[in-house]
């Protein structure tokens, strides 16, 4: 009798354990529903960012960053908050991951600007500036940023000046005090 039981036991998981082997494979996922998360994420990632909350952000911006490795803005996020914190090593690798997706990826190669101008590297952040400015030419933080270096660190205000200029038409909002800066810089020459 025994025999009997465990002889149909093994014919009965026989059986059902071939069902699995035949069941159907889900189907593939819905790329539109996916985008579609994909941008509610990052979308809830950014607001929680703007609201300073990095630590809530940084966890969602990896997740999507672990499950999206071929998309450059949840690294270059990455980079921002890093950037915030202080953390100019953190960012710069982020910042070169995202470049690692998209060389162009401008608030990247303008970060790295910002981080090689803090290093006193001015030369190197002069080429991340204008490679975004290559990749974007109205790009304003850039535009802004390479005026600075060119006016206040390399002492070149001439070129600035230009800058200034191309800065206010390209900003949503010009800074208050750019009047002063193309001003000083003109008195310079």
């Amino acid at each position: 009798m025994n025999l009997i039981k465990t002889c149909g036991l093994c014919l009965l998981l026989s059986v059902a354990l071939s069902g699995c082997v035949t069941a159907p494979t889900p189907p593939e996922s819905d790329p539109q529903a996916e985008q579609a998360v994909l941008e509610v994420s990052f979308s809830e990632a950014v607001k929680a960012m703007k609201q300073g909350n990095f630590t809530e952000a940084r966890t969602v911006f990896e997740q999507l960053a672990r499950n999206y490795p071929d998309k450059a803005g949840p690294m270059a996020n990455l980079g921002i908050i890093a950037f915030r914190e202080g953390d100019a090593d953190g960012a710069k690798e982020w910042f070169e991951r995202a470049r690692a997706v998209n060389p162009e990826h401008v608030q990247a190669l303008n970060h790295l600007g910002v981080i090689a101008r803090n290093a006193g590297e001015f030369d190197e952040a002069e080429r991340y500036y204008r490679a975004a400015l290559a990749a974007d030419p109205d790009y304003a933080p850039a535009i802004l940023n390479l005026a600075f270096l060119l006016d206040i660190y390399l002492g070149n205000p001439a070129d600035a000046i230009e800058l200034y200029e191309r800065y206010q038409s390209a900003a949503s909002e010009p800074h208050p005090r750019l009047e002063d800066w193309i001003f000083d810089a003109k008195n310079r020459i």
